[in-house]
């Protein structure tokens, strides 16, 4: 922590006036045992055990409005806080959000418009345009969760940028960034979490009308689809139901509608965010979660792992993560405040999701 602080604060020194100042704000809101300036940082040691999680809210909103922030970390068995200038933000240019969504729908477009044979019987553009307002709605919605749990918990980040790719799907996904970071623990959750859920409820639903919309057709030999477990549920419940179209010979298969292919990659997008790695969703999660670095190393490894078992189409998310896991995860500002109870329960909730997305082969 201390070097983080040293580099905040390279441009700036505190004079004793501020030292002071600050001191007095710090020590309304903890029981202090130690406080000085350390290499020019006013620097305080906590007694313990204390409320900290509440305490150090009340302290960040205070110090908003003096350009500081804080960090509260545990170093050597003793809980340290830090006050240190607020980093200056980079503006965003819009115009970079803009030009990468208008090529997303352009890839997107082109990809839709290729998907299905003459014989599914529905116009190339009209497939083009579905699909990738379908795809598009899926991404935005699953960033969008992030973005608004953002601006809830006063994180600054940008707003969505799309990133065209080629097919199968025309596109990488959708990313924001991140400018500040979390104040605790259940903030880190929250934004990791919220992406996800968003986005697998839109999915969920774009599956749900795709399996009434299943194209009956002369399905070449392959070697397996790979359908997302809750694909499977769905494929059941409605067949039971007599919601998918019937199949009447020499059809002997269905060919994918653009907004049941949106729903599938959804769910697909979905599990691989919600891996316990890196700086993915599932990361900020595990981070959130108090789990030790060694944890976090197996949780990577694992999820490395099956990647690779999951099919040769998710080996370049499995080197991307391996990637990734050489950048160490930050962390929230409050890392000694642990994680509220509700949010513990709600892991099991993230881990049903994440295994009804997951895809097998069939």
């Amino acid at each position: 922590m201390s070097d983080i602080a040293e580099g905040i604060t390279s441009t700036r020194m505190f004079q004793q006036s501020d030292f002071e100042k600050i001191t007095q704000l710090v020590t309304a809101e903890f029981k202090i045992q130690e406080a000085l300036l350390e290499n020019g940082i006013p620097t305080y040691y906590l007694l313990w055990p204390q409320e900290t999680k509440q305490a150090f809210l009340r302290l960040l909103q205070t110090l908003e409005g003096m350009e500081l922030i804080a960090f509260l970390r545990k170093v050597d068995e003793r809980i340290v806080l830090k006050v240190v200038p607020k980093p200056p933000m980079q503006p965003s240019n819009p115009r970079v959000n803009l030009i990468m969504l208008l090529a997303t729908i352009c890839t997107t477009f082109v990809t839709g418009y290729f998907m299905l044979p003459d014989a599914a019987g529905i116009p190339p553009v009209l497939s083009g345009i579905v699909f990738s307002a379908s795809i598009l709605t899926v991404l935005g919605v699953h960033e969008m969760g992030h973005k608004l749990t953002a601006n809830k918990k006063r994180i600054d980040a940008t707003a969505p940028y799309f990133i065209p790719g080629l097919p199968p799907l025309g596109t990488w996904g959708a990313v924001i960034m991140q400018k500040s970071l979390p104040p605790n623990r259940d903030a880190l959750f929250d934004v990791g979490a919220n992406g996800p859920v968003a986005g697998f409820i839109v999915a969920l639903i774009f599956s749900a009308i795709g399996m009434t919309l299943l194209i009956p057709g002369e399905i070449p030999p392959t070697d397996g689809s790979l359908v997302p477990l809750s694909w499977v549920l769905l494929i059941n419940g409605f067949a039971s139901l007599n919601l998918i179209p019937q199949l009447v010979p020499p059809n002997n298969g269905w060919y994918m509608h653009p907004i049941g292919y949106a729903g599938w990659a959804g769910m697909v997008v979905t599990m691989l965010n919600l891996l316990p790695a890196a700086m993915l969703d599932g990361g900020h999660i595990a981070r959130a979660a108090t789990l030790s670095d060694k944890q976090r190393f197996m949780l990577t490894f694992t999820s490395v792992a099956v990647l690779l078992f999951a099919g040769t189409e998710f080996m370049l998310m499995a080197f991307l993560i391996v990637f990734m896991s050489m950048f160490k995860h930050p962390g929230p500002l409050d890392d000694v405040s642990g994680l509220s109870k509700s949010r513990k329960l709600l892991i099991i909730a993230l881990i049903a999701i994440f295994v009804l997305s997951f895809p097998i082969r069939i």
